[in-house]
Protein backbone atom coordinates (compact mmCIF):
# COMPACT_ATOMS: atom_id res chain seq x y z
CA UNK A 1 0.00 0.00 0.00
CA UNK A 2 1.40 3.70 -1.26
CA UNK A 3 2.03 5.61 1.91
CA UNK A 4 -1.19 7.37 3.54
CA UNK A 5 -0.50 11.14 4.49
CA UNK A 6 -4.02 11.98 5.11
CA UNK A 7 -7.46 10.49 4.49
CA UNK A 8 -9.90 13.24 3.14
CA UNK A 9 -12.83 11.05 3.87
CA UNK A 10 -13.56 8.69 7.57
CA UNK A 11 -14.55 6.21 5.06
CA UNK A 12 -11.29 6.20 3.31
CA UNK A 13 -10.16 5.26 6.72
CA UNK A 14 -12.88 2.27 7.70
CA UNK A 15 -12.73 0.88 4.60
CA UNK A 16 -8.90 0.92 4.44
CA UNK A 17 -9.12 -1.29 8.09
CA UNK A 18 -12.81 -2.65 7.95
CA UNK A 19 -12.06 -6.54 8.07
CA UNK A 20 -9.38 -6.55 10.02
CA UNK A 21 -11.30 -4.01 12.79
CA UNK A 22 -14.15 -6.23 12.89
CA UNK A 23 -11.83 -9.95 13.37
CA UNK A 24 -10.07 -7.71 16.02
CA UNK A 25 -13.79 -6.74 17.80
CA UNK A 26 -15.27 -10.21 17.31
CA UNK A 27 -12.33 -11.57 19.42
CA UNK A 28 -11.83 -8.87 21.75
CA UNK A 29 -15.35 -9.22 22.71
CA UNK A 30 -15.44 -13.29 23.12
CA UNK A 31 -12.75 -12.39 25.85
CA UNK A 32 -14.77 -9.60 27.38
CA UNK A 33 -17.75 -12.18 28.37
CA UNK A 34 -19.77 -10.10 30.45
CA UNK A 35 -19.75 -6.97 28.14
CA UNK A 36 -22.43 -5.63 26.83
CA UNK A 37 -20.67 -4.16 23.73
CA UNK A 38 -21.62 -4.93 20.56
CA UNK A 39 -19.19 -5.52 17.73
CA UNK A 40 -19.95 -2.05 15.51
CA UNK A 41 -20.09 -0.29 18.99
CA UNK A 42 -16.71 -0.92 19.58
CA UNK A 43 -15.56 -0.56 15.95
CA UNK A 44 -18.12 2.94 16.01
CA UNK A 45 -16.13 4.09 18.81
CA UNK A 46 -12.59 3.01 17.78
CA UNK A 47 -13.29 4.80 14.40
CA UNK A 48 -14.82 8.10 15.95
CA UNK A 49 -11.45 8.23 18.14
CA UNK A 50 -9.60 7.83 15.12
CA UNK A 51 -11.39 10.74 13.34
CA UNK A 52 -10.77 12.82 16.10
CA UNK A 53 -6.69 12.59 15.86
CA UNK A 54 -5.44 15.73 13.73
CA UNK A 55 -2.49 15.78 12.06
CA UNK A 56 -1.30 12.27 11.59
CA UNK A 57 1.13 11.25 9.14
CA UNK A 58 -0.58 7.82 8.76
CA UNK A 59 2.49 5.25 7.62
CA UNK A 60 -0.35 2.73 6.24
CA UNK A 61 -2.69 0.16 7.09
CA UNK A 62 -0.28 -1.34 10.24
CA UNK A 63 -0.18 2.20 11.72
CA UNK A 64 -4.08 2.48 11.23
CA UNK A 65 -4.34 -0.97 12.90
CA UNK A 66 -1.84 -0.52 15.54
CA UNK A 67 -3.76 2.90 16.55
CA UNK A 68 -7.05 1.42 16.36
CA UNK A 69 -5.81 -1.34 18.28
CA UNK A 70 -5.29 0.94 21.26
CA UNK A 71 -8.76 2.88 21.50
CA UNK A 72 -10.41 -0.85 21.33
CA UNK A 73 -8.27 -1.79 24.26
CA UNK A 74 -8.83 2.16 26.28
CA UNK A 75 -12.75 1.56 25.40
CA UNK A 76 -13.14 -1.68 26.46
CA UNK A 77 -11.70 -0.60 29.91
CA UNK A 78 -13.54 2.84 30.17
CA UNK A 79 -16.74 0.38 29.67
CA UNK A 80 -15.41 -1.92 32.60
CA UNK A 81 -14.76 0.70 34.65
CA UNK A 82 -18.32 1.89 34.32
CA UNK A 83 -20.09 -1.00 34.56
CA UNK A 84 -17.99 -1.38 37.66
CA UNK A 85 -18.66 1.91 39.07
CA UNK A 86 -22.17 1.16 38.61
CA UNK A 87 -21.35 -2.10 40.73
CA UNK A 88 -21.95 -4.84 38.57
CA UNK A 89 -20.24 -8.11 37.85
CA UNK A 90 -16.38 -7.69 37.80
CA UNK A 91 -15.14 -7.47 33.75
CA UNK A 92 -12.83 -10.95 33.16
CA UNK A 93 -10.20 -10.95 30.04
CA UNK A 94 -8.40 -14.11 29.17
CA UNK A 95 -5.14 -13.38 28.16
CA UNK A 96 -3.82 -15.97 25.69
CA UNK A 97 -0.87 -16.67 24.82
CA UNK A 98 0.80 -19.31 22.25
CA UNK A 99 2.43 -21.63 25.38
CA UNK A 100 0.80 -25.07 24.95
CA UNK A 101 -2.15 -25.56 27.50
CA UNK A 102 -2.31 -22.49 29.29
CA UNK A 103 -5.19 -19.78 29.35
CA UNK A 104 -4.48 -17.69 31.94
CA UNK A 105 -8.07 -15.69 33.22
CA UNK A 106 -7.19 -12.61 34.98
CA UNK A 107 -9.34 -9.45 35.41
CA UNK A 108 -8.88 -6.28 32.86
CA UNK A 109 -7.98 -3.66 35.62
CA UNK A 110 -5.04 -6.45 36.63
CA UNK A 111 -3.86 -6.73 32.80
CA UNK A 112 -4.46 -2.90 32.74
CA UNK A 113 -1.88 -2.28 35.78
CA UNK A 114 0.77 -4.50 34.39
CA UNK A 115 0.57 -3.12 31.13
CA UNK A 116 1.11 0.18 32.80
CA UNK A 117 3.88 -1.40 34.80
CA UNK A 118 5.45 -3.00 31.69
CA UNK A 119 5.33 0.48 29.90
CA UNK A 120 7.10 1.73 32.43
CA UNK A 121 9.83 -0.91 32.20
CA UNK A 122 10.14 -0.99 28.19
CA UNK A 123 7.54 1.05 25.90
CA UNK A 124 8.00 -0.83 22.85
CA UNK A 125 7.57 -4.37 24.16
CA UNK A 126 4.35 -2.99 25.61
CA UNK A 127 3.18 -1.35 22.12
CA UNK A 128 4.19 -4.62 20.76
CA UNK A 129 1.80 -6.79 23.23
CA UNK A 130 -1.02 -4.04 22.70
CA UNK A 131 -0.91 -4.35 18.67
CA UNK A 132 -0.57 -8.67 19.11
CA UNK A 133 -3.16 -8.97 21.96
CA UNK A 134 -5.55 -5.97 21.46
CA UNK A 135 -5.16 -5.02 17.45
CA UNK A 136 -4.72 -9.32 16.38
CA UNK A 137 -1.78 -7.72 14.30
CA UNK A 138 1.25 -10.29 12.94
CA UNK A 139 4.81 -10.11 13.85
CA UNK A 140 5.44 -8.54 10.40
CA UNK A 141 2.77 -5.44 10.61
CA UNK A 142 4.06 -5.04 14.11
CA UNK A 143 7.38 -4.64 12.61
CA UNK A 144 6.34 -2.62 9.83
CA UNK A 145 5.07 0.20 12.21
CA UNK A 146 7.64 0.23 14.73
CA UNK A 147 10.53 -0.43 12.67
CA UNK A 148 11.77 -4.05 13.64
CA UNK A 149 12.45 -6.81 12.04
CA UNK A 150 9.72 -9.98 12.20
CA UNK A 151 12.44 -11.84 14.40
CA UNK A 152 13.09 -8.85 16.60
CA UNK A 153 9.43 -8.66 17.16
CA UNK A 154 8.71 -12.23 17.95
CA UNK A 155 11.65 -12.38 20.51
CA UNK A 156 10.49 -9.08 22.39
CA UNK A 157 7.08 -10.38 22.31
CA UNK A 158 7.65 -13.58 24.18
CA UNK A 159 9.69 -11.16 26.67
CA UNK A 160 6.79 -9.19 26.96
CA UNK A 161 4.61 -12.74 27.51
CA UNK A 162 7.01 -14.11 29.66
CA UNK A 163 7.19 -10.68 31.88
CA UNK A 164 3.50 -10.24 31.98
CA UNK A 165 2.60 -13.53 33.01
CA UNK A 166 5.28 -13.31 35.57
CA UNK A 167 4.10 -10.42 36.91
CA UNK A 168 0.17 -11.23 36.97
CA UNK A 169 1.57 -14.39 38.75
CA UNK A 170 2.57 -12.76 41.96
Amino acid sequence: MEETTSLERSGEMYDLIERELKIIAAARLRQERSASLSTGDLINEAMLRLQQLENIDWQGKPHLLAVASTFMRRILIDHARRKQADKRAHQKVTLVTSLPDRETSIEIFDLERALAALRDVDKERCDIVEMRFFGGMTNEQIGDVLGLSEATVKRRWSAARAWLQDYLSD
